[in-house]
């Protein structure tokens, strides 16, 4: 029959599962159908072609010489298919470029930028997956992954971005009405702060103002405290002048050179811990992950400080960061 469009495709799908299981009653059950369905779509297939496709018993069925023709046929038909389902899948996923990430940095980094990134390379399709934790490389499945921390493994390559800086950040409207000269006044002062939820999510231990006062010999002995779960929602906090938050360089680089914010005092730590661009060895090649990488090198190359600033910061230590920074397996 040359004429496909009058080919009865849902009858043809019916009759080939029941003839590879030689059971209306099995081929229903891999269909998600009734019995009665498989039957009557069989039936018209039959009429279609004005033969005989199954040997009907009491207790089973068998095929034709002409069913064995057509399940033959069949077979090797829909198994093209089949295989011509999977490559165009195959080759869709291929070109779509799949990149996760911590929701802070999309939303405070990468979301500032990512314009650029589209309107100089429009061939590339690209999908960013913001997630409340930090991406698991080997699990997740994403093409490339900014991953806070990364313990090396078989199958992937890491290449570091950045050091975590961390310093006071406020409004100017706040530092307007605000005496802050040294990291003790700073207890005195409304300090926005991440709750056990937040951390809880991301693979090392927190890293507060407990923490950060602590480095400069400074008790926790604080007056006024606002908590947040979620990282933005305190900087959004933080840019309206409601207090005083722990900015991490690369979240909150953008906003200093904007003049959004300031740094109230000079005062700052590298918590050891770093991030990584972590790709599978299988998409290394890729020429949309070799894009996306060099461009986002490229922009994150002012986040680590000058090594002769970073001389005069202090460097939180702990046991968990003498070790790489001790982390715990991502995947």
């Amino acid at each position: 029959m040359s004429n496909y469009r009058r080919l009865p495709l849902s009858a043809l799908r019916a009759f080939e599962a029941a003839a590879r299981h030689m059971s209306f009653t099995k081929a229903a059950n891999e269909l998600s159908v009734t019995q009665a369905a498989v039957s009557r779509h069989i039936l018209t297939l039959e009429d279609h072609l004005d033969i005989q496709l199954f040997n009907r018993g009491n207790q089973k069925v068998s095929l034709s010489p002409a069913g064995e023709e057509l399940f033959e046929a069949a077979t090797l038909s829909l198994a093209h298919i089949a295989a011509a389902f999977d490559s165009v899948k195959r080759r869709e996923k291929a070109r779509r470029l799949t990149v996760g990430m911590p929701m802070s940095f999309a939303t405070l980094f990468m979301s500032q930028r990512i314009g650029d990134f589209v309107a100089n390379n429009p061939e590339v399709d690209l999908h960013l997956v913001s997630l409340e934790r930090s991406p698991a490389p080997a699990t997740d499945g994403f093409d490339v992954s900014v991953v806070m921390g990364y313990l090396a493994r078989p199958g992937f390559t890491a290449t570091e971005l950045f050091s975590e800086e961390v310093f006071p950040v406020c409004s100017n409207s706040y530092q307007s009405h605000s005496r802050i000269l040294k990291p003790e006044d700073l207890v005195n002062e409304v300090l926005l702060v991440m709750d056990d939820q937040h951390w809880a999510a991301y693979p090392w231990s927190p890293f507060d103002w407990v923490h950060w006062l602590g480095q400069f010999g400074v008790s926790s002995d604080f007056k006024r405290v606002i908590t947040f779960n979620n990282y933005p929602t305190m900087m959004q906090a933080v840019l309206r002048g409601h207090g005083i938050g722990l900015g991490w360089r690369h979240l909150v680089n953008d906003f200093l050179k904007e003049g959004t914010l300031i740094r109230p005092l000079t005062e700052s730590c590298l918590t050891g811990r770093k991030h990584h661009l972590v790709i599978p060895d299988t998409a290394i090649e890729r020429e949309d992950v070799q894009i996306f990488r060099n461009w986002l090198i490229a922009q994150v190359e002012d986040l680590n400080p000058p090594a002769a600033a970073a001389d005069s910061m202090v460097t939180f230590q702990t046991e968990a960061t003498s070790t790489q920074q001790g982390l715990p397996p991502q995947d």
